[in-house]
């Protein structure tokens, strides 16, 4: 099984015109790499901040969508989403909450949050940087943001599980985008300066 997590999406309503259009269905407005990655799931885990409800449908009508509202999404969408989310896949639960900790570094508090909610994977956003933290056998996973990005490219993460076996085989960050990070232009211009140097 394959598994698209992503998050912080942050797309603004789309014109009239676009609402309509058949195209739309495909994510144009998305990078191809994301594109392909969205056709390729078998589910697709969103960890909020859809932002707008036109995003939010195209997600759903995906017909393999599983997710929470955000912090910026709208009040349509938090009719239709809970704040937290536990569900099973092949045998491992997933909990996924929008918010948990602000800390980019310190994993205390999710850790806490994956053990109230029972599960083996605790899926988060709103940091936009993404994170893969694995102990014991658990795992917290930030997908990082594919529009928005903060001191990292803009990314997913896909997760494969092997259905016989009943265990996560392999979890990777996934960039789909250039980086547009204000700080990693700069670290890129630090490192070609030092390399003129030398």
């Amino acid at each position: 099984m394959n598994i698209l997590i992503l998050s912080d999406t942050h797309l603004p309503e789309f014109s009239a015109e676009n609402k309509n259009n058949p195209e739309m269905n495909d994510f144009p407005f998305f990078p191809e790499t994301l594109r392909q990655k969205i056709r390729e799931a078998d589910l697709i885990v969103h960890a909020g901040d859809f932002e707008s409800d036109n995003a939010y449908l195209l997600f759903k009508n995906t017909g393999k969508l599983k997710a929470v509202f955000g912090n910026c999404d709208t009040e349509n969408i938090r009719k239709e989403l809970p704040e937290k989310l536990i569900f099973e896949e092949c045998g491992i639960k997933f909990g996924v909450v929008h918010e948990a900790g602000l800390s980019l570094n310190d994993n205390t508090a999710r850790w806490y949050i994956l053990k109230e909610m029972g599960a083996d994977v605790l899926i988060y956003g709103h940091i936009h940087t993404p994170s893969v933290d694995e102990y014991d056998g658990k795992f917290l996973i930030c997908p990082g943001s594919p529009t928005k990005a903060r001191m990292s490219e803009p990314a997913v993460v896909e997760m494969t599980i092997d259905e016989n076996e009943k265990k996560i085989t392999e979890i990777q960050i996934i960039p789909v985008a250039p980086a547009s990070c204000g700080y990693l232009k700069f670290q890129e211009e630090l490192v070609k300066n030092q390399e003129k140097k030398k």
